[in-house]
């Protein structure tokens, strides 16, 4: 029995020591995973201490950024504040800001108050315009900005105490002292109104020099004209001289001689009405037969030609349709420039030996346009060279000339005539020539007829 009392105690010590090991064992297992879990912790703690690191890094360098930034802006703003009130004291032109309640100036430049000659400050804007035309179109283009929202732009003859500026208007909204204003600008167009005025008398010298040479011409044709009546006047003068002399004139004879000279002096005499018209034009409007009107020009100006050159007006089966609503004269005097410019083209290219026969030909013609409307065309057509393609539509510039001793204003004044006529006028090159269209649309006679008169209406 005492084998089984030292078993016990061996079995006893071995479970002993068996629970000390298992409990070291549990010990050492808690504290690895504690200290795996501070480390962690550490970790994440120097992780998150870094990460505050660089965010506190990255908003101090932003706020370096943001005050840099602030610090340029305000700088710029100052710039552009001085910048603004230097150009805006200092301009040319007359600026005012005025208040969009009640439109009292709560600012201006000093060429404003040069232009008013007089304080405007608190004063209201149409308070400026002596006339009462003016102060209406300025409010009604107020009222237009403030429906719209679009700039007002427009001409305006200032009349001031004592004189008169024309003036170009801008009106349009503008932020001011966090407030919409009206800004109004001034602009001085004296001297571009000169420059108009200037150019202006001298296109008037250059149309008044085309026609007293246009006026030669004609007295030329005039002197050709009258040449065979005035001979024919004279021999039947001697005529009725021999036969009173002989006995020979008697009442028949004499009613006979007398009506052929009658006849010759009514043609002299539409000779020089033909010539007052032309020269004493009515500038009112009227319907006329265009080919009639093309015709008397002929027959004035272009009897007398070079032989060598055939001038020469086709047929037109509806010439007495082609009517147009415009002053005749006008239209003749573009015709004029048209021929004359068709005439020199072939008298050089015959003198230069290029062709043995000038050719212009007249052409009218009744035409629909694009749009369908009935117009009036007017060709003339000639074989003096053409246009080079470098020129263009350059002709019709005014002072554009390839002649040495030409004014550079038949064309161009030709087109100013027919833009105010609504027309329009084309070239371009055809064979060995060019073409000069001309478009103007047609009369309507109904437009311009006088309205009859009924019974019952009432004269006043």
């Amino acid at each position: 029995m005492e084998w089984l009392a030292d078993w016990n105690e061996s079995y006893s010590l071995s479970i002993l020591f068996f629970g000390l090991a298992v409990c070291f064992f549990g010990i050492i297992l808690y504290l690895f995973i504690n200290y795996r879990k501070l480390l962690e912790e550490i970790k994440t703690k120097e992780k998150l201490e870094n990460e505050l690191l660089n965010k506190n890094a990255q908003i101090e360098a932003l706020s370096k950024e943001l005050a840099n930034q602030i610090e340029y802006e305000i700088a710029q703003r100052l710039k552009s504040d001085y910048s603004h009130d230097y150009l805006f004291e200092n301009s040319l032109n007359a600026i005012i800001l005025a208040q969009d309640e009640n439109l009292n100036i709560i600012r201006r430049n000093h060429a404003a108050l040069n232009l008013f000659g007089k304080e405007i400050l608190n004063h209201n804007i149409l308070e400026l315009f002596n006339n009462k035309a003016d102060k209406k179109s300025v409010f009604e283009k107020i009222t237009q900005l403030k429906q719209s929202k679009l700039r007002q732009n427009f001409r305006l003859d200032l009349t001031l105490e004592d004189s008169t500026i024309p003036v170009v208007v801008s009106i349009h909204f503008m932020n001011f002292a966090q407030k919409t204003t009206l800004y109004f600008a001034f602009v001085d167009i004296s001297d571009i109104v000169k420059l108009e005025n200037e150019l202006r008398n001298k296109r008037v010298e250059l149309i008044q020099k085309n026609k007293e040479e246009a006026m030669g011409k004609m007295l030329g044709n005039i002197a050709h004209q009258w040449k065979q009546p005035l001979n024919s006047l004279s021999l039947l003068c001697q005529n009725l001289k021999e036969m009173n002399q002989y006995g020979e004139l008697d009442n028949d004879n004499f009613e006979k001689y007398t009506q052929m000279m009658t006849k010759q002096i009514r043609f002299m005499s539409r000779t020089i009405d033909a010539f007052r018209e032309f020269y004493n034009p009515s500038k009112n409007k009227e319907t006329f037969e265009v080919y009639g009107a093309i015709k008397e020009v002929l027959e004035l100006f272009y009897q007398l030609v070079d032989k060598k050159i055939m001038l020469k007006m086709q047929p037109c089966k509806h010439k007495k349709q082609l009517k147009v609503y415009a002053n005749k004269n006008e239209l003749q005097q573009v015709m004029i420039v048209l021929l004359d410019n068709a005439i020199e083209a072939t008298k050089a290219r015959l003198s230069d030996g290029k062709i043995k026969e000038g050719r212009i030909l007249i052409d009218c013609s009744m035409e629909q346009n694009i749009a369908g409307s009935q117009m009036c065309v007017i060709r003339v057509l000639d074989n003096g060279g053409g246009i080079s393609p470098e020129i263009g539509q350059q002709i019709f510039e005014a002072f554009f000339t390839t002649k040495g001793n030409g004014s550079g204003m038949g064309l161009a004044m030709a087109q100013m005539i027919l833009d105010k006529m609504e027309g329009r006028i084309f070239a371009c090159n055809e064979k060995d020539g060019v073409e000069f269209k001309v478009e103007l649309p047609m009369a309507n006679e109904d437009l311009f007829k006088k309205p009859k008169k009924s019974k019952n209406s009432e004269i006043l």
